[in-house]
């Protein structure tokens, strides 16, 4: 299985998408070859959002209420590469 076809399993359902510019968090609406269409909630207006496949890190589904909307990463580079590291192991 690679990404693409794993994130079109998600395809409908509200989502969190680490990127190395942030965390967003929105309705998986569409994954393409080169990128995914999420719907999320920015300055209270709901927009779509185009994320390049290459610049994700991470994409979960939430399970739950959860506020549907936009975030910025709080983590410093630090925390990034950490977090980063932290999912690429395979120890588990």
């Amino acid at each position: 299985m690679n990404f693409i076809h794993e994130a079109r399993h998600l395809v409908g359902h509200t989502v969190r998408v680490i990127t190395v510019h942030g965390t967003f968090t929105g309705t998986l609406l569409s994954v393409g070859n080169d990128f995914l269409v999420m719907r999320v909630r920015i300055g209270g207006r709901l927009r779509r959002l185009l994320i390049r496949l290459a610049l994700i890190i991470a994409l979960f589904r939430l399970l739950g209420p959860v506020s549907t909307g936009y975030e910025r990463s709080h983590h410093t580079s630090d925390d990034d590469d950490f977090l980063e590291q932290y999912l690429l192991d395979d120890d588990d």
